[in-house]
């Protein structure tokens, strides 16, 4: 019995797989599903945080570090801090184009607000604060950014907090 059962699932596998040979797909990778309505999006200010250089003179290489995103809350809302660093000493170096995206109800994300971002000459380490106000208690929210840096050439890395639910006390 149990032989037949499989044989016939197979078989229904077969032909629906047949049937659907001449159906044709392309999509575009995509993060979030897009909506027809557009959203107001916040635009907020980063304050560039220069930290003490750690950097030695001599460096045998130069590579750019990864990037951290912290995030934190108090009753002003979210604080958010982004850093990036370089083996090294960078001629230039920064984060740019922050995004901050709110999950909807259907699972998808709407960009609630975003950034430029802001940048350092001459360092091995630096960072980025920003407020965001508006965030909602119990919402899940990502964060987006793109750090880069001239070292040895210019090179630039995408980055994703991964999704989170803000809570504060």
């Amino acid at each position: 019995m149990r032989k037949v059962k499989r044989l016939l699932s197979v078989a229904v596998m077969v032909t629906l797989l047949v049937s659907t040979s001449g159906f044709v797909s392309n999509a575009a990778e995509t993060d979030r599903l897009v909506s027809d309505v557009e959203k107001n999006v916040e635009v907020l200010e980063a304050t560039v945080v220069e930290d003490i250089d750690l950097s030695s003179e001599m460096s045998p290489y130069t590579m750019l570090t990864e990037c951290i995103i912290s995030v934190t809350g108090d009753s002003q809302g979210m604080h958010i801090g982004i850093s990036t660093g370089a083996v090294g000493k960078a001629s230039v170096l920064g984060v740019k184009d922050v995004k901050i995206w709110k999950k909807t109800w259907y699972g998808g994300w709407d960009l609630v607000a975003t950034s430029s971002g802001g940048e350092s000459e001459n360092r091995s380490i630096m960072g980025i604060s920003i407020l965001y106000a508006n965030a909602v208690k119990g919402a899940t929210y990502k964060i987006t950014c793109v750090h880069y840096g001239n070292v040895d050439g210019y090179i630039e890395g995408e980055n994703d907090s991964g999704a989170f639910v803000f809570n504060f006390e």
